[in-house]
């Protein structure tokens, strides 16, 4: 069970629009596990993954709309995203505005880790998936596409329009409906969420620039992300091991694993190099693991626990085991046993 670190900005957006939908606001606080729903409103309130995943999960059951995170963006304002929204709003150009929100997005939701990428003629930003949560898993890509492109409008005119955007699923029903919104190409199955603009917006000065207000409103911003808790969000290790121990005697490949993921496994080595580890080293772990507690118990053999643990010959599993832990197998369980 996850914390409940994740601002509740969209999740009383996602209240808000499911009062438009006659959805009973005593459903939406049991959902939530919230005695009454006001309780979502309180300054301080925070949710965790498993609650915004419940929420989402009833609204799609409920509405029976495949395309939620699609129909509920469009309804997005610059005040769906507080103090920051507000901030962006103030800044002197687009790209400084941009900038504003890859710095404190977290103040507003936390379902996916953004980052761009700067090119001389585009920029893009880069979203990867924190919870691999299946409902969240298809809302928040959609919400965050089509929340950029809602708020760009915004800032710069019915007429922006994204360069370029990817999503990791497969090509939903509503392509078309998407394609005639983002008015840009499309491409799904591909390794993150990518959402692609020219770079010659990033110098187009906003109408509602205030120089004073950005400033207090910025140094709000690092007041407010400074209190927020910590969010531990690349737990991927811990995920990565659940998986691989999550079916007796079957050792997921890469591939499997990053699926379960939702994410590509180009994203899954990136996020392990990032902890200082590989995919091989957390299967070795777990093999190691579990080899310690079957070598406790006398009656599985050596050539039982080398099947168990996918080696193909007990030579290969006694090799393993030495390089763990110094000893043989047989070693190892005649010191334990006296």
């Amino acid at each position: 069970m996850s914390a409940p670190v994740i601002p509740a900005y969209i999740a009383i957006a996602l209240v808000e629009w499911a009062k438009t939908c006659a959805i009973k606001p005593t459903k939406l606080a049991e959902v939530l596990s919230f005695a009454v729903i006001d309780e979502l409103y309180a300054d301080d309130c925070r949710l965790s993954a498993q609650q915004y995943e419940h929420l989402v999960s009833y609204l799609y059951q409920y509405s029976k709309r495949n395309d939620l995170g699609f129909a509920f963006a469009q309804q997005l304002t610059i005040a769906s995203y507080g103090v920051l929204g507000h901030a962006m709003l103030s800044a002197a150009t687009v790209g400084q505005a941009i900038e504003m929100g890859l710095n404190y997005y977290r103040l507003t939701s936390s379902f996916m880790t953004l980052s761009s990428r700067p090119y001389t003629d585009k920029l893009q930003i880069v979203a990867t998936l924190d919870y691999p949560l299946p409902a969240l898993s298809q809302f928040a890509p959609e919400e965050l596409v089509i929340g950029f492109t809602q708020i760009a409008r915004q800032f710069m005119g019915e007429d922006f329009s994204p360069l370029l955007v990817h999503f990791r699923g497969q090509q939903p029903s509503y392509h078309a409906d998407l394609v005639a919104y983002l008015r840009c190409p499309i491409q799904y199955q591909q390794d993150d969420c990518l959402f692609e603009i020219d770079s010659s917006v990033l110098s187009l000065p906003l109408k509602t620039a205030n120089a004073l207000t950005a400033k207090q409103l910025l140094s709000l911003c690092q007041q407010l992300l400074s209190q927020e808790p910590v969010v531990v969000v690349d737990d991927i290790v811990l995920r990565v091991q659940q998986l691989i121990k999550a079916k007796a005697n079957y050792w997921p490949s890469m591939q499997e694993v990053a699926a379960r993921l939702a994410m590509s496994e180009r994203t899954l080595r990136r996020r392990l190099q990032a902890q200082g580890t590989d995919y091989q080293q957390q299967v070795d772990q777990v093999r190691q693991q579990l080899a310690q507690l079957l070598i406790s118990n006398k009656q599985v053999t050596i050539q039982q626990m080398a099947a168990v643990l996918g080696y193909s010959e007990p030579a290969s599993f006694r090799r393993a085991f030495y390089r763990w832990v110094g000893v043989s197998p047989k070693d190892y369980r005649l010191a334990t046993m006296n």
